[in-house]
């Protein structure tokens, strides 16, 4: 199921008289449409919303004479339209850190073989908004894609660079989201949190995948306060503990200098 934190201030139980519940899900449907899962056919937004079928089929329809969704082939498989690209770019081209961050992520790939990314949190899951590729083929995720949250580096990174506040909205959204998995999802975190608290980085060993490590570090943007994260991944083989630690404290100079770049 898609889930979308809160993003206003309103006191619990206060009705928002500005929410448009309509909108709101058309967009919940927006974002069921992945670099993983480009095309959905309506039973899958379903599953992936919870919204009731007539209420997916009104919007879709919409949305489709809107030119936000397009017939993607059988089975009434949809997929994103030409605005939607549009509206993707426009977003991105006034991002001022992804464009700053390339040259020094693509430097380091040079140098190292290393995959670079930079991610910021989209609800439950993390947005890579820069990406460089290094020698591990896989998981080499465009710029677009998307990870989970909890499971992903980035969303570790982000995690540990959040002020309390911050931390518990997402662990509350994990909590309703994934309720048998949070115990050892909160564990992860909070381990990422403290390593944080030690080393200045988080790493991954061999956790999204066998043989892969990675190093994560957040960059928390000095104009409006927003955290990105900044990650570097490798063959495990290529890249002990050791290793990734003096990757680590490249990043997090590296993060200094960012942070008066990010929006």
């Amino acid at each position: 199921m898609i889930q979308v934190l809160p993003t206003d201030s309103s006191p619990e139980g206060e009705k928002d008289r500005q929410y448009v519940t309509a909108l709101a899900r058309g967009l919940q449907i927006l974002r069921c449409f992945s670099h993983d899962k480009p095309e959905l056919t309506p039973q899958e937004i379903v599953r992936m919303t919870g919204l009731p079928q007539p209420t997916v089929w009104r919007l879709c329809h919409t949305l489709s004479k809107e030119g936000f969704i397009i017939c993607a082939g059988e089975n009434n498989r949809m997929a994103l339209g030409l605005p939607a690209l549009a509206l993707g770019y426009a977003a991105l081209v006034r991002q001022s850190l992804p464009r700053i961050a390339l040259p020094h992520m693509q430097a380091l790939t040079d140098s190292e073989g290393m995959g670079m990314s930079l991610a910021v949190r989209d609800g439950l899951d993390m947005l890579y908004i820069q990406r460089t590729h290094g020698d591990f083929v896989y998981m080499n995720d465009p710029v677009g894609a998307r990870r989970p949250f909890a499971s992903a580096p980035t969303g570790w990174a982000c995690f540990a660079g959040y002020d309390d506040q911050e931390r518990e909205t997402v662990l509350l959204a994990l909590e309703q989201h994934e309720p048998k998995a949070f115990p050892a999802l909160r564990a992860q975190l909070e381990h990422s949190r403290a390593q944080f608290a030690q080393h200045g980085f988080v790493t991954s060993l061999g956790i999204i995948h066998e043989h892969l490590n990675a190093v994560a570090v957040p960059i928390r943007s000095l104009r409006s306060g927003t955290v990105y994260a900044l990650s570097a991944s490798g063959l495990a083989a290529d890249w002990p503990q050791s290793k990734l630690e003096a990757i680590g404290h490249r990043l997090v100079q590296l993060a200094r200098q960012l942070e008066v770049a990010a929006d």
